[in-house]
C-alpha cells in the first residue's frame, strides 16, 4: 500500500512539473474560463437577484468546459510520445496511474477555481467568497475528475478524442451537475444545510462510487 500511494505522489509530481514547463493545458483552461465569464458578462444583463440565482450554473458550467480541455490531454502526452507502455511497466498496478491522473486533473480543477470565482466577484459584483460553496465545487470537481479520467482512458487512443470525450462524459455527469447547481443555489441564497443536505449527500456516494468503480475497472479498460 506504501508502495502505491508513493509512486501515485510521484506521478502527480512528475505531471505537474511537466505542466508546469510547458504551461499547454493550463493556459488553454484558464484562458477559455476568463473568456467565457467575460462573454457571459457582456450577454446577460441581469439583475442582482437574477445573478444570485445563475451564478452556481454558469460557474459550474465554465468549469466543466474549460476543465474539458483538461481531461483531453490526461493521457496524451505518454500517448504522443510513445512512452505510455513504459509507464505501464514501470508501476505496480495499473490502478495508480488512474489515481494520479485523477488527482492532478482535480488539482486543475481546484486552481480553476480559485481563478474563476474572485472574476466572477468582479465582473458581477456579487462576492461569492463562501468556502460552503468552494467546497460544494469541489466535491462537484471530485466526481468530474473521476470519471473525466476514466473516460479520456477510454478515448485516448481514438482518432476523434476531442469530440468523443464530451459526448460520452456530459451524460455520465448529470447527477453531479444537479447536485453541484442546486447546493450551490441553496448557499447562496443562505438556505440552512438540511435543506440542501440530500445533493451533498448524493455528490458524496456519486464521488466515491465513481472511484471505486474506475480504480477497479481501470486495468480492463487500458489493457482492452
Amino acid at each position: 500500500m506504501r508502495a502505491w500511494l508513493s509512486t501515485a505522489w510521484v506521478l502527480v509530481w512528475k505531471d505537474l512539473v511537466q505542466e508546469w514547463r510547458s504551461r499547454d493545458v493550463l493556459t488553454s483552461m484558464f484562458a477559455f474560463a476568463v473568456l467565457s465569464l467575460f462573454i457571459f458578462n457582456y450577454a446577460l444583463e441581469l439583475s442582482p437577484i437574477n445573478r444570485a440565482e445563475i451564478a452556481p450554473g454558469l460557474i459550474w458550467v465554465v468549469m466543466v468546459f474549460a476543465g474539458t480541455l483538461g481531461l483531453n490531454r490526461s493521457f496524451a502526452a505518454e500517448q504522443d510520445q510513445g512512452s505510455f507502455e513504459g509507464l505501464m511497466m514501470a508501476v505496480p498496478e495499473l490502478s495508480v496511474i488512474y489515481l494520479a491522473k485523477m488527482i492532478t486533473n482535480l488539482l486543475m480543477m481546484f486552481g480553476l477555481a480559485i481563478l474563476v470565482i474572485p472574476i466572477y466577484s468582479l465582473l458581477y459584483n456579487q462576492s461569492l467568497f463562501d468556502l460552503r460553496f468552494f467546497g460544494i465545487l469541489m466535491l462537484g470537481a471530485w466526481g468530474y475528475s473521476a470519471a473525466g479520467t476514466l473516460i479520456s482512458s477510454m478515448t485516448v487512443q481514438t482518432r476523434m478524442r476531442d469530440l468523443l470525450l464530451p459526448v460520452l462524459l456530459f451524460p455520465l455527469l448529470l447527477p453531479v451537475n444537479m447536485a453541484v447547481v442546486k447546493s450551490g443555489s441553496a448557499i447562496i441564497a443562505a438556505s440552512s444545510v438540511p435543506e440542501f443536505q440530500s445533493w451533498i449527500n448524493l455528490l458524496l456516494v456519486y464521488d466515491v462510487i465513481m472511484t471505486v468503480v474506475s480504480i477497479l475497472v481501470f486495468e480492463y479498460v487500458i489493457r482492452e
